[in-house]
């Protein structure tokens, strides 16, 4: 409990950079321009919520993008960004599959929260204009 306190810390110090890599993912793929739902992302979202497993998200967002559901370019930044959150959690977990595993997905599930956030803002403000 105490090692995931201690994580727990190290990722609050690392959150202004998540959502920067979130926000940044929305407006660098144009996905509020594109034909994306917010349900493809939530239901990212609530998958990443239900595992505990990386190769899921890599497979479910792979599955959407096949389906033409999620852009070709936004699924590719996905999966690019969830490798990079996966190395930052190595970084904070120091060798500890446990930590690793636990790190990783805490990492990825604040990243889609921000991602959903904007992307849900982004939206509403081009439907508004």
């Amino acid at each position: 409990m105490m090692a995931e306190t201690k994580l727990l810390q190290q990722i609050e110090r690392h959150l202004d950079d998540i959502v920067k890599r979130a926000e940044e993912c929305v407006l660098e793929t144009r996905a509020a321009d594109s034909g994306l739902e917010e349900s493809q992302l939530r239901n990212l979202q609530n998958l990443a919520a239900a595992t505990d497993s990386v190769p899921v998200l890599e497979n479910f967002i792979a599955y959407q993008m096949g389906r033409k559901k999620i852009p070709r370019e936004l699924g590719d930044r996905l999966l690019e960004d969830l490798q990079k959150l996966g190395q930052e959690a190595e970084e904070l977990a120091q060798r500890s599959p446990e930590a690793l595993r636990w790190a990783r997905m805490e990492l990825i599930r604040l990243y889609l929260g921000f991602l959903v956030r904007k992307f849900v803002a982004e939206k509403k403000a081009k439907e508004a204009s």
